[in-house]
């Protein structure tokens, strides 16, 4: 895994170079600011599988560039981990927002960042065997090809408060019980999901799911959220607690937008996405609920109310 570090404390890097060589990642790379990372990643002549980049920094912060290396074709879907020593949780949701998977505190603890570093390379390892798999179906038919399977957590980045699914659970893990608890988690499920996967390709899918996220990012505009595709034609959502909240309204807004799409959808021959809105999940204080247990318990209230209309 070749890494670039991006800090404009040259002790910190010296200190991280020392941490990443200890648990066997010697290639690295650092700069000090992002220009100087902006350069590097323009180069042809250097490729980069994972970035580092500390939030707070002078000139262009962290989230910044997070947000400038997103727009880059070549580190679209690049692994970026970020480097804080800032406890404001609103830097953090920032930085997932601008498409940053993960994050570590400053100081750097050598167990957690050989977690994080292994999770790193295992998502490196599953989007390298997807790209062989896309180059070979290209070859042989000559045709873009986008291989997705209907369970797999498709990052979809079409609408502004979407990320990816580990980027929601790494969020949802720093919040604390205490923050948590202010925090509402609400499934929506695409019930007639796998007939849009059978009528259509890889592509046309992923196209149908981003127009789903589009309209529950809307429909959950008066609150502040995020939301993730999950897979199996899914969505998860985080929401601040409020206690206006209306699923049944947001049903509704969903369905007005989608409709919006029905002339075209009947054109291509694909069916026009129906979503039901699960019950809002909440963490309790003493309960202690784990996070993929909150999430996995308003997917299946979603779930149950999509078999049942």
């Amino acid at each position: 895994m070749r890494i670039l570090a991006v800090d404009d404390d040259p002790v910190f890097l010296m200190l991280l170079e020392h941490v990443l060589g200890a648990i066997g990642y010697a290639d690295l790379v650092s700069v000090n600011s992002g220009s100087e990372a902006l350069a590097r990643l323009r180069d042809p002549r250097q490729k980069f599988d994972c970035l580092l980049l500390d939030i707070e920094m002078p000139g262009m912060t962290g989230i910044e560039l997070c947000r400038r290396v997103r727009a880059m074709q070549n580190y679209h879907t690049t692994p970026i981990v970020m480097i804080t020593a800032m406890k404001s949780l609103e830097h953090v949701e920032h930085a997932f927002r601008a498409g940053a998977n993960d994050y570590v505190h400053k100081p750097i603890d050598e167990l957690e960042m050989k977690t994080r570093l292994r999770m790193v390379g295992d998502l490196i390892d599953e989007r390298r065997r997807r790209a062989s798999v896309e180059t070979r179906l290209s070859s042989d038919f000559g045709l873009p090809v986008v291989n997705v399977t209907f369970d797999e957590p498709v990052t979809i980045t079409e609408a502004g408060s979407v990320i990816s699914a580990l980027a929601l659970e790494n969020y949802a893990l720093t919040l604390g019980r205490l923050r948590l608890m202010g925090q509402g988690v609400l499934a929506f499920k695409v019930a007639n999901a796998e007939s849009i996967y059978c009528a259509t390709d890889g592509v046309g899918y992923i196209d149908t799911m981003a127009n789903v996220a589009s309209a529950i990012d809307g429909a959950l505009k008066a609150h502040n959220h995020l939301i993730a595709f999950a897979g199996q034609g899914e969505f998860v959502a985080m929401v601040a607690q409020r206690a206006d909240f209306d699923t049944d309204l947001v049903q509704d807004e969903i369905e007005l937008a989608l409709d919006r799409y029905a002339q075209l959808y009947k054109a291509l021959g694909i069916p026009l996405p129906v979503v039901r809105v699960g019950e809002i999940q909440h963490a309790g204080l003493f309960t202690r609920t784990a996070v993929p247990q909150l999430f996995a318990d308003a997917r299946q209230s979603a779930r149950k109310l999509a078999f049942t209309h």
